[in-house]
């Protein structure tokens, strides 16, 4: 029983939800929503979601306003994404502001890779 509530509350709160034209201004434009924890029990479902969007045209926004706690199979996720993006000449737009994920990001000395927004603190 315990491995159905488990699984019950994991589905409840996903680590990424894409946001189809939730956004007016950019209906075009794919959104990757994170979860306030990120982690690596839901790595997984986080890499389907970013796998679904690497070779997108449009630029791809990770909304990370919300995250709260985030470990290092999620930072590789988004430096792997960010990084093949990149490669093949694709934006990855940030939204929201996590000073976790800046710690993370300059703790494992990928803040060049992922470019995030807010700069140096």
């Amino acid at each position: 029983m315990s491995t159905k509530k488990a699984k019950r509350k994991r589905a409840a709160t996903p680590v990424a939800v894409v946001e189809a034209a939730a956004r007016e201004a950019a209906a075009s434009q794919p959104t990757i929503v994170l979860a306030s924890n990120c982690n690596v029990k839901d790595a997984g479902e986080l890499k389907q979601s970013l796998c679904h969007y690497v070779a997108d045209v449009a630029p791809v926004a990770l909304d990370v306003g919300k995250v709260e706690r985030v470990d290092t199979s999620t930072m590789q996720l988004l430096c792997a994404f960010v990084r093949d993006r990149a490669a093949q000449q694709r934006k990855v737009e940030w939204l929201g502001d996590s000073a976790v994920i800046r710690d993370a990001a300059r703790l494992l000395g990928v803040e060049p890779l992922l470019s995030l927004p807010g700069g140096a603190s």
